[in-house]
C-alpha cells in the first residue's frame, strides 16, 4: 500500500498533521478567551451576542390581580370609607289606613385603612452608564425596580397583614376576615369566620364548576354579583383538567374556532346563575413557599429574626371545633419560623418525634421568641403532610397560617396564653383563591402615589434612585367576596 495515503493525509500521517495545522482555524472558543495567547485565527473573531435581552423573570402581563384591581386616588395617609350595613330591621311594613309607621334606622360603619409605603433603591455606577452596551443600564434598572414593586404589591394585595408586619398593608384576606371584639368587626371569633358563608373549604379537593356556582349563589344571598375568580395557576389549571375527558371535537374544520387539528379546550370562564366568571390565574397568589421547605433551609435575610425556641412537643387537645377528618389523620411533624419586615428565619422543629393527629382533637404548639437584632413581629406555623414517621430532616414542611406576636402572647384559636392551637383549619400543600365582582363598589386599590421614581443625591461615582408606591387595597363589601381555602394543586 502507498504510504502517501495513510489515514487519508497526503504525504503520510505525521506530514499530513503538520499540513493541517498550517491552516487558519476558527476554533470553538470566543475571542475573549484568547488573551495573551499565540493562536492562529481565534483572537481575530468578534463575539456574537444577541441584541435582545432575554428576560428570565416575570413580565408585566404576569401581574394579573394588581392590573385588574379598580384604581382610586388616595388623599391622606389614613383612607376612610363608609359602609351601609343595613337599611333597617327586616320586619313588618304594612299598616292600617292613616296609621303612623314605626321608625327604622339604617346602620352605617365607618372604616379606615392605612396607606403603606412600598419602595426599593436602585444604583448604577457611572462607568456602567458610559460603556457601550446593548441596553441602557439606567433605564433597564428603573424598569427592573418597577417590576420588583409590582410583584410585591400583587402578592401583598391578598396576603398582607399589618398585625403580622406593621409596615405592611392589610390585604384582602385580612380585611375579609375582620375577626375581633367591638364595633366594626364582622366576626367575633375565628370559628364564626371560617364557618360562615363567605368561606368555601375545599379540604384538599380541587375546585370544580359546582364550587364556583355555589360561591356565586352565596354572594347573591349577600346582594352581590360575580365577575372573576382569582387563584394561583395550579388551582385554575385543575378546573380545565376536570373537563379534558369530557370534551368533544367539532368536525366542521372550515369555521373559525372549529377542530382544525387542535385537541383540547382550556376553560377561560364559567357561566353561573349570576353570569360569567372569568378564571384569572395569578402565579403571585401562591404561598410564600409553594414547593415546601426543608429543615436545613436558612433565613431569607441577614436581618431576619432568630428562629423561635421550642417549648416542648406538640400536644393533642380534645376540641369539638377541630376540623381534622378521617382522611387527614396520621403522623405529622410541626415546625415554626419567625418573621419581621426584612424576612423569615430558619425553621425550628417542634419535636423530633412525629405527632399522631386524630379526629376530634386539635394540636397545641408551644414556643417562644428567639430574639435577634430585629425581633420577630409574627410567626409562621408549618406542618408536613401525613408521613410514615421517617426522619423530619427528609420531610417537606408546608406553611399553614401566620400569627402575630400578640396572638402568641394571648393564645391563639383556643390555646391558652403562650400556646398556638392548630384546629386543622388549613391543610398543608394547598392554595387559596377568591371570587367577587371586580368593581370599586366592592374593592379598590387606593394610591397616594402610584409607582414613581425619585433620584437621590449623587455622593459617589454612581447614580441612585428610589422606586416607590404609596397605596393600600380596600375591601368595602367583605360579604360580597367568597374566599376559597385548602384548594388542591392537582385534579382529584
Amino acid at each position: 500500500m502507498n504510504n502517501s495515503f495513510d489515514n487519508g493525509f497526503i504525504g503520510g500521517q505525521e506530514e499530513g498533521v503538520q499540513e493541517l495545522l498550517k491552516a487558519m482555524q476558527a476554533g470553538a472558543i470566543t475571542g475573549r478567551d484568547t488573551a495573551d495567547q499565540s493562536l492562529s485565527y481565534e483572537p481575530l473573531k468578534a463575539e456574537s451576542l444577541e441584541t435582545t435581552l432575554k428576560v428570565l423573570e416575570s413580565r408585566q402581563k404576569d401581574i394579573r390581580l394588581l392590573n385588574a384591581m379598580p384604581k382610586l386616588t388616595a388623599y391622606n395617609t389614613v383612607e376612610e370609607f363608609l359602609q351601609l350595613d343595613s337599611y333597617g330591621t327586616e320586619r313588618g311594613g304594612f299598616y292600617n289606613e292613616g296609621e303612623l309607621s314605626d321608625v327604622e334606622d339604617s346602620t352605617y360603619i365607618r372604616r379606615s385603612e392605612l396607606i403603606k409605603y412600598l419602595q426599593v433603591t436602585g444604583e448604577v455606577t457611572m462607568q456602567a452608564q458610559m460603556v457601550r452596551s446593548f441596553v441602557d443600564a439606567m433605564r433597564k434598572e428603573v424598569e427592573n425596580k418597577v417590576m420588583w414593586l409590582n410583584k410585591r404589591a400583587n402578592r401583598y394585595i391578598t396576603s398582607g397583614n399589618q398585625s403580622h408586619v406593621p409596615q405592611e398593608w392589610n390585604g384582602l384576606y385580612a380585611q375579609h376576615q375582620s375577626v375581633g371584639a367591638g364595633a366594626g368587626f364582622l366576626y367575633s371569633t375565628l370559628e364564626d369566620y371560617f364557618s360562615s358563608t363567605v368561606i368555601v373549604d375545599m379540604r384538599g379537593a380541587s375546585v370544580k364548576q359546582t364550587d364556583i356556582e355555589e360561591a356565586a349563589v352565596r354572594i347573591d344571598a349577600n346582594f352581590g354579583n360575580v365577575s372573576d375568580f382569582f387563584a394561583p395557576t395550579t388551582v385554575i389549571s385543575t378546573i380545565s383538567r376536570d373537563f379534558f375527558n369530557d370534551q368533544r371535537i367539532m368536525l366542521n374544520a372550515n369555521n373559525e374556532g372549529a377542530y382544525n387539528g387542535r385537541i383540547g379546550t382550556v376553560a377561560k370562564s364559567i357561566d353561573t346563575s349570576l353570569g360569567a366568571v372569568n378564571l384569572q390565574a395569578d402565579k403571585f397568589m401562591k404561598h410564600e413557599h409553594p414547593e415546601g421547605r426543608l429543615l436545613a433551609g436558612g433565613a431569607t435575610s441577614l436581618k431576619s429574626p432568630n428562629a423561635p425556641v421550642t417549648g416542648g412537643a406538640p400536644a393533642l387537645a380534645v376540641d369539638p371545633l377541630a376540623k381534622f377528618t378521617a382522611g387527614e389523620v396520621g403522623t405529622v411533624y410541626y415546625a415554626v419560623s419567625s418573621i419581621n419586615r426584612y424576612g423569615e428565619s430558619a425553621m425550628t422543629l417542634m419535636d423530633a418525634a412525629a405527632v399522631a393527629i386524630t379526629v376530634g382533637k386539635a394540636v397545641d404548639l408551644t414556643f417562644t421568641s428567639g430574639g435577634g437584632a430585629v425581633p420577630a413581629t409574627s410567626y409562621r406555623i408549618y406542618r408536613t403532610e401525613v408521613t410514615a414517621a421517617g426522619a423530619a430532616t427528609n420531610e417537606k414542611f408546608w406553611p399553614l397560617f401566620t400569627i402575630s406576636a400578640a396572638d402568641l402572647a394571648a393564645g391563639y384559636d383556643g390555646g391558652i396564653a403562650g400556646v398556638v392551637r392548630d384546629q386543622g383549619r388549613f391543610m398543608p400543600n394547598t392554595e387559596q383563591g377568591f371570587i367577587t365582582e371586580m368593581i370599586d363598589d366592592v374593592l379598590s386599590y387606593k394610591q397616594l402615589a402610584p409607582v414613581s421614581k425619585l433620584d437621590l443625591a449623587v455622593i459617589s461615582m454612581s447614580r441612585r434612585f428610589i422606586s416607590f408606591c404609596f397605596a393600600t387595597p380596600q375591601l368595602y363589601a367583605p360579604k360580597k367576596m367568597v374566599r376559597f381555602i385548602n384548594c388542591s394543586k392537582v385534579l382529584n
